[in-house]
């Protein structure tokens, strides 16, 4: 019994080596089939790649692998239903960059892919790019980058004031206009740039805009907006204040009093002040009647000189035709200084009342008013 119980383990084992080495054999039999022709060999492929994007154009750069077999690329796209074969170059200074240009072409998305090869064929891994090509379509979304504000001083500087820049793209704004002398200029703003200075600026006149856009740092093309026509006026002349009349919400009756009549009789150094005992909170208001009806485009301010004390910081905009409708134009913050301040309206309004309402202050609960007054250019 147990002899046969030995015989039939050596038979199983037997069974068992003679599986593993048909295994092996057909193993190897699977590997000979990749090895007859050698292992294969990979050519170095292109490590970095620019893209230069352009209007229905494009070019690609890159420096020549390493591998110094690699003596062509070949670039594929369109589903490599289109190719370009590319000599790789070398110098004794060093490697050159390989730059191929792709003229015109679509409008669109472009899958590239660039491969090596050395002089008996043998080819490098694939390397792949998506990138853009540019065109009228893309322009056609292009916005161009507001004015803000301007305002020209007394010595003919024209300040202007840049709204927000409209794209990421947006390499800058051109203005042309004319100068004192009657020379046309053209000026490039760039798109860091919140406040531009003209000096000697003819007003008013008519300038031509358009904002300069780059698809990207490494653009071959530089894309335009239309231009636009805006009319920039002159510096502000302020309307006489004879015959005016002003009433505060209160008034400091203290000593000689200061009344709102302070705020338009011309003088900086008198000045309205709220009724420091009653009144001594914010939101303090000011109205003016001017009696008749005028064409007006802003606000003339003057806070209070030298003193910061009391000098209104946030405030509210009205004008009224009877002084019963009021229009509301804007708020704003006020500079917290002495000097001089215009505000603009958007838009030129005819109005007989105006109205300044403040609610809130540099600093404390008073407000001291030194002027007030409109404009017109």
């Amino acid at each position: 019994m147990k002899l046969v119980t030995h015989i039939s383990r050596i038979g199983f084992i037997l069974l068992a080596l003679a599986g593993i080495f048909g295994g092996c054999s057909k193993m190897d039999d699977t590997y000979k089939q990749f090895l007859e022709d050698g292992m294969k060999v990979y050519i170095g492929m292109v490590d970095s790649v620019f893209v230069y994007p352009g209007n229905n154009r494009l070019q690609l750069g890159w420096l020549p692998p390493s591998d110094s077999k690699a003596i062509r690329a070949r670039v594929y796209w369109n589903n490599r239903q289109d190719s370009i074969d590319v000599p790789i170059e070398r110098t004794e200074i060093g490697n050159d960059t390989v730059k191929v240009m792709f003229d015109e072409l679509a409008e669109g998305t472009y899958v590239f892919e660039i491969f090596t090869f050395d002089d008996q064929g043998r080819r490098s891994l694939k390397k792949e790019l998506v990138t853009r090509v540019y065109g009228d379509m893309w322009k056609n979304t292009l916005l161009s980058r507001p004015i803000d504000t301007y305002i020209a001083d007394e010595e003919d500087v024209m300040k202007i004031t840049w709204g927000a820049v409209p794209y990421p793209t947006v390499h800058g704004t051109e203005i042309t206009y004319e100068d004192l002398g009657g020379e046309n200029h053209t000026l490039f703003v760039p798109a860091d740039e919140t406040i531009t200075y003209v000096p000697d600026f003819l007003t008013p006149q008519f300038v031509d805009l358009r904002t300069v856009y780059l698809p990207g740092p490494l653009a071959l093309d530089t894309f335009y907006t239309e231009f636009t026509t805006q009319r920039l006026k002159g510096r502000p002349i302020e309307l006489s204040k004879t015959g005016w009349t002003a009433e505060g919400s209160s008034e400091d009756p203290k000593g000689a009093g200061r009344p709102a009549s302070n705020a338009i009789d011309g003088d900086p150094e008198s000045l309205w002040v709220n009724n420091t005992t009653t009144h001594k909170e914010y939101p303090h208001t000011i109205t003016v009647d001017m009696k008749t009806i005028y064409d007006v485009e802003g606000f003339a301010i003057i806070t209070r000189l030298r003193d910061a004390s009391a000098r209104p910081k946030t405030i509210e905009l009205y004008t009224s035709i009877d002084g019963e409708e009021w229009t509301y134009h804007l708020v704003t913050d006020l500079e917290n200084t002495g000097d001089k301040q215009f505000i603009s309206l958007d838009e030129p309004v005819q109005a007989r009342y105006f109205r300044m309402k403040a609610t809130a202050s540099f600093n404390g609960g008073n407000i001291a008013l030194a002027e007030i007054g409109m404009f017109y250019r």
